[in-house]
C-alpha cells in the first residue's frame, strides 16, 4: 500500500470545499496537484471516492466513509506531532444543541486552565453523532443512546426536561407542568438530533401531541418565539440558548435525559477518560481539578 499524507489532506479538503479549486486554495497548491493526488488515491484503492460534475464534487458512499477515516488519521498525526514539539493540541468536542448547558463555561475554563497543552474547543455539528463518524471531532456530547458499533460512550450526567413556551402562552406562569397538559399543543421537534418524540407521551400512557419538524435549534426557537409551536428539551438548552420571546418551564413528570460523552471505538483520544471525569464531576457538583 502506498497512500501518502498529501493524498489524504487533498481528499479532506475536497470534501470540505466541494470543489477542486477550493481545495487547492485551502492547501495552497495548484488544482492540478489536487487532481493528481485524488487520482493516485483512487487508483491505490481501486474505487472512486468522489463524483465529479461541472459544478460540484460529491463523495461516493466509499468516499464518505474513507474521508472520515482520513480526518481521524490526520488528526491523530497532527496531535502526535504537536505533542512531540511541545505545542498545543486542541481537543475538538462536538455537540448538536446545548453542549453542557450551565456546566459548559465552568468545564471549559477549568479544563483549559489545568491542561494548557490540550485545550478543549467546542464544535456544533447538527447531526445525531455530532460529527464523530466523519472525523470532524475527537469526542462528542450526545443525549441519545449510542447504537453504532463503531462508537462507544460513557454516561456523565442527567438533565431534567423543560417545556419551551412563547411568552404569551397560557402555561408560562406555572411553576411546573405535566406531560398531559402539553398534548393539546403543536410540538416542534428536530427528528435528527432532538430528544423529543411521540414515545415520551405514549410511554406514560398518554396520547402524543401533534408535531412539526424543524431543521436545527435556531429554527426551533424561532418557531416557538413566533407562537407557532411549543418545544420540549433538556434543561441545558435553557442555559445555552436564552432567547427573548420564550419561557422555559420545568416538566415535573417527564423522565430525565441522559448526557453521554462518545468517541470513535478505534480512534479514542488520549484525554477521553480525563475529560469524561471532568464533565461528570460538574454534573455531580464536585470541584473540578
Amino acid at each position: 500500500m502506498s497512500i501518502e499524507l498529501r493524498q489524504l489532506r487533498a481528499l479532506v479538503a475536497i470534501d470540505e470545499e466541494r470543489s477542486f479549486t477550493g481545495a487547492a486554495e485551502r492547501l495552497g497548491v495548484s488544482q492540478a496537484s489536487i487532481s493528481r493526488a485524488l487520482a493516485a488515491l483512487e487508483l491505490e484503492l481501486g474505487a472512486a471516492l468522489v463524483h465529479r460534475t461541472t459544478r460540484r464534487v460529491e463523495p461516493t458512499g466509499l468516499g464518505v466513509a474513507f474521508t472520515g477515516t482520513a480526518r481521524r488519521v490526520l488528526a491523530e498525526l497532527d496531535r502526535a506531532v504537536a505533542e512531540a514539539r511541545g505545542e498545543r493540541s486542541v481537543v475538538r468536542i462536538g455537540y448538536s444543541w446545548a453542549a453542557l448547558g450551565a456546566h459548559t463555561t465552568p468545564v471549559l475554563r477549568g479544563w483549559n486552565r489545568e491542561h494548557a497543552t490540550t485545550p478543549i474547543r467546542l464544535v456544533r455539528v447538527n447531526r445525531r453523532d455530532a460529527g464523530l463518524v466523519d472525523g470532524l471531532v475527537d469526542l462528542a456530547v450526545v443525549r441519545h443512546p449510542v447504537e453504532r458499533a463503531d462508537l462507544e460512550s460513557e454516561l456523565v450526567g442527567v438533565e431534567p426536561r423543560v417545556v419551551v413556551l412563547p411568552v404569551d402562552h397560557p402555561l408560562v406562569d406555572r411553576d411546573a407542568v405535566g406531560l398531559a397538559e402539553l398534548v393539546p399543543f403543536l410540538v416542534a421537534v428536530d427528528r435528527h438530533t432532538g430528544t423529543t418524540n411521540a414515545a415520551l407521551w405514549s410511554s406514560a400512557g398518554l396520547e402524543a401531541p401533534s408535531m412539526t419538524e424543524t431543521g436545527d435549534v435556531e429554527e426551533w426557537l424561532d418557531l416557538i418565539a413566533a407562537g407557532d409551536a411549543i418545544g420540549v428539551t433538556a434543561e441545558a438548552t435553557a442555559h445555552h440558548y436564552p432567547r427573548p420571546g420564550v419561557i422555559f418551564v420545568p416538566i415535573d413528570d417527564a423522565p430525565p435525559i441522559e448526557v453521554r460523552v462518545a468517541w470513535h471505538r478505534t480512534h479514542r483520544h488520549p484525554a477521553t477518560t480525563r475529560i469524561a471525569r471532568a464533565i461528570r464531576a460538574a454534573y455531580d457538583g464536585a470541584v473540578l481539578t
